[in-house]
């Protein structure tokens, strides 16, 4: 037996590191990557980039094509500056989607970590109400929250961030629950640590791993649920861009001009393949070192 273990000052059971990561930069990552830092270059560089004010109206240069005196990916129905557009959209888009994102992995993280932890009846509670949400369609609950507090950026980021809760709580806790069984987390309870730092000192850093490229997949996700409730109206409200909003606008102009719809359709896609292509990188780059 060793010194160490005669000491009273030692506890004869350590509580084992966290799980180190390692980065293994691969092709999914650089690609996402590229995407997503030009399209946050053109979000900060909207007033430098952008030619025109993105909501000056000139009804004598409606549905111009390409190039037209300046107007280098053409004008709208209403005579406004497409590019301008994309641009300022691009920022409302980007911003409204980084934030449902952010709110529906945070909550969604501590739901599922609380549950994985507490198990028993807190498990219980909070499962069946991540089924109470999940038994309605995302978009329809969506509409019905945008709908009981009115259409408004604000109000459809709310939206889709209380949609997608569900989903990363299950996924959070699956993984949390696999974690809570490990030996360091038995020797934590045992030698008296309190309860929250055990969750979010010793269970958080070995989920990482999940949460950080859900984060980004959850991002390209609201994306596209963000812009599908402008398109029905019910998120950025005009004369505010955004990409849906430009979609709902140009949806009856296709066959005379189709670029007014392709551009913002073809930006939804691309950023939200990106982010996509991202998070898939970032996840099986994480490695595990025991």
């Amino acid at each position: 037996m060793s010194n160490a273990s005669l000491r009273p000052d030692v506890p004869l059971v350590q509580p084992a590191p966290p799980v180190r990561r390692r980065w293994k930069v691969n092709g999914y990552m650089v690609t996402g990557g590229v995407v997503i830092a030009f399209f946050i270059a053109l979000a900060l560089l909207a007033p430098l980039l952008a030619p025109a004010d993105p909501n000056a109206i000139n009804l004598a240069q409606s549905l111009k094509p390409f190039g037209f005196d300046g107007h280098l990916l053409g004008t709208d129905n209403l005579g406004r500056d497409l590019l301008s557009r994309l641009l300022y959209g691009g920022r409302i888009t980007l911003i409204s989607s980084v934030g449902a994102a952010l709110l529906a992995t945070s909550i969604g993280t501590a739901l599922g970590l609380i549950a994985a932890y507490y198990k028993g009846w807190v498990d219980i509670v909070v499962m069946r109400l991540t089924d109470i949400l999940m038994g309605f369609p995302f978009i329809l609950l969506a509409i019905l929250i945008v709908a009981a507090l009115g259409p408004s950026t604000v109000n459809a980021l709310i939206a889709v961030a209380i949609a997608n809760i569900p989903f990363t709580a299950r996924l959070v806790k699956s993984e949390a629950a696999r974690v809570r069984e490990r030996e360091f987390i038995a020797a934590a309870v045992a030698l008296g640590a309190h309860h929250g730092r055990i969750v979010w000192a010793h269970m958080l850093p070995n989920i990482i791993g999940i949460t950080v490229p859900t984060l980004f997949m959850t991002t390209g996700w609201m994306i596209g649920q963000t812009s599908a409730l402008s398109f029905l109206g019910l998120g950025t409200q005009p004369p505010t861009a955004d990409w849906g909003s430009m979609l709902a606008e140009s949806q009856n102009y296709m066959a005379s001009l189709p670029q007014v719809a392709m551009l913002p359709g073809l930006t939804i896609v691309v950023a939200v393949v990106g982010l996509n292509l991202f998070g898939v990188g970032l996840r099986s780059s994480l490695l595990r070192e025991d």
